[in-house]
């Protein structure tokens, strides 16, 4: 690298600044050292972890495997630590985090308990001037915003949640010294995402009375939770590089563990019983047919999900209220569990269903539906997040001409490749946006998309230092191509959504998940590389 500075670098403190210490955030630390690029990472957080170091709530656990949920850039990394179940659990996950950032030595160069205020590029210098809330105000060239997908809470749209006289948890930010003691408590717990779903069968375990308010049902199926396969483990150490490369060629960014080995269009109806069957018990259900991606085949499995879920809750109101009638599996993230549908079978456990008697306010004293006043000491809500795009509203960024990030996606998120926005240069934006993101292997996308940045670094940084954003026609070709994969996915546009913004009244209603497989998504990243970015545009 050039050590000497032109009269508009003068104030350059670093070349780069990476926010948040998550599966990116930390990759993209270690990338930087190894490319010899000065830095300064912040973490709003205590510690790192991202997503694991805020869910700490009872039952907070990984559906992806602990087999595909990891880092695969560092053999020894690989080799020397072991995973205690299948599906890790919250703790482990972010225990595991830190000794990778510890092997990574990259603690030091993260400031904790500090957020990112504000994010301005300067036209003039063509840097980055970004503002923390402990008002430091640090000047870089690269900016990269590891900030995660589902980092920002939604905050509950209720008439009278301040109202309140008991204590309030949410699932998204639960207290982390873990004191929580729910015993002989009424608990009301709002929202059954995947979060309501892990948490519930643990809060049932010591309350006196729980009422679940579900807003809209969601398919929920068997996890693979459990010992590690040793002979597994052990193909994965043999060569970490191997199976990093390969869970590049795939569709999820993972190998699966299981898939059924015949097509639905290919089997008769006890075949497809069968398959289906053989599916459920091995946990793989939704991977029943090798064309599983089939909307024929999607509709039998769907089904096939709704008559298990019956079976399992002893009351039939209940159990029907439970099932998700209004859109096919995958529609919505759907959410995995071995008890969370048994629960209800206990006398102390009731179903609120919104879609029938809506919540009309929070009280003094308890929730208020349509029908009854439900006293309470406890309100847990598990509503989840203002994903994708919310993260980077939480920011005050300002790009171009002072056009805010705000002002740019008005009408939804709109980027190339799921990393840049036309308007605002050398600002890269892992997990965002028509990126693989959440219906991908979210460890796999972290180490794809921080390689691809800093690759796409090394490039502006050997050819002159150029400034970096994609064009609007490349922009606008990006969101139809997202679309049109969106559209070949059961469900993806009819169901209302996270993915589309569904969850946030006002929000522009845009698929924001890119379905066209990580394959395919990893080799249009590297052909922009290749072919000199002919996507983007260079500003000298």
């Amino acid at each position: 690298m050039n050590s000497e500075k032109s009269t508009s670098e003068l104030d350059l403190d670093c070349d780069v600044i990476v926010v948040g210490s998550g599966f990116a955030g930390i990759y993209a630390l270690w990338q930087a050292r190894q490319r010899g690029l000065s830095l300064r990472g912040f973490e709003r957080g205590s510690d790192v972890g991202g997503t694991w170091y805020w869910n700490t709530y009872p039952g907070a656990r990984c559906d992806v495997e602990s087999y595909n949920y990891a880092y695969f850039f560092d053999k020894d990394i690989v080799r020397d630590w072991d995973w205690s179940d299948a599906c890790a659990g919250q703790e482990e996950i972010q225990r595991y985090l830190r000794f990778v950032a510890e092997r990574c030595d990259v603690l030091n160069d993260i400031s904790f308990d500090t957020k990112i205020v504000s994010a301005v590029h300067s036209e003039e210098s063509g840097l980055w001037t970004v503002t923390t809330s402990h008002k430091e105000r640090i000047v870089c060239r690269y900016l990269v915003l590891a900030i995660g997908a589902l980092s920002e809470p939604k905050t509950p749209d209720i008439d009278g949640v301040d109202t309140f006289s008991g204590d309030t948890y949410f699932t998204s930010n639960w207290p982390k010294d873990h004191t929580v003691d729910l015993t002989g408590k009424r608990v009301g717990i709002v929202g059954t995402g995947s979060s309501g779903v892990q948490a519930i069968p643990e809060i049932a375990k010591t309350a006196s009375e729980v009422h679940v308010f579900q807003r809209t049902a969601n398919y929920v199926t068997p996890t693979r939770s459990g010992p590690m396969d040793p002979d597994l483990v052990a193909k994965l150490r043999k060569d970490p590089h191997a199976v990093r490369h390969a869970s590049r060629e795939t569709y999820g960014g993972h190998t699966p563990l299981d898939i059924g080995k015949e097509r639905f269009l290919e089997l008769d109806k006890a075949g497809r019983e069968r398959a289906l069957s053989e599916a459920w018990d091995g946990t793989y259900v939704p991977l029943a047919f090798r064309d599983a991606y089939l909307p024929e085949a999607n509709a039998a499995i769907s089904d096939f999900i709704r008559g298990k879920m019956l079976e399992q809750v002893n009351d039939s109101w209940t159990a029907n209220h439970l099932v998700p009638w209004d859109h096919p599996f995958g529609g919505k993230r759907p959410c995995m569990s071995n008890v969370y549908l048994q629960t209800y079978n206990l006398p102390h456990v009731h179903l609120v269903p919104l879609s029938e008697t809506p919540i009309e306010r929070i009280t003094t004293d308890g929730i208020e539906t349509t029908e009854e006043l439900i006293p309470l000491d406890v309100i847990v809500y598990a509503t989840g997040f203002d994903a994708i795009s919310g993260p980077l509203f939480a920011i005050d960024i300002s790009g171009i001409s002072g056009k805010s990030i705000t002002e740019a996606w008005e009408d939804g998120p709109a980027n190339y490749l799921g990393t840049m926005v036309h308007g605002f240069p050398n600002l890269f934006l892992p997990s965002s946006a028509m990126s693989p993101s959440v219906l991908s292997n979210m460890a796999t996308l972290a180490e794809q998309q921080i390689d691809f940045i800093f690759d796409s670094i090394d490039w502006l940084e050997n050819h002159g230092r150029p400034l970096l954003h994609p064009s609007t026609e490349s922009q606008n070709y990006w969101r139809e191509e997202t679309l049109s994969f969106a559209k070949r996915r059961p469900g993806a546009l009819s169901t209302k959504s996270w993915y589309s913004g569904a969850n946030i009244p006002g929000k522009p209603r845009v698929f924001m998940v890119y379905c066209g497989g990580f394959k395919r998504y990893n080799e249009k990243c590297y052909s922009e590389l290749m072919d000199g970015f002919p996507g983007y545009e260079l500003i000298p």
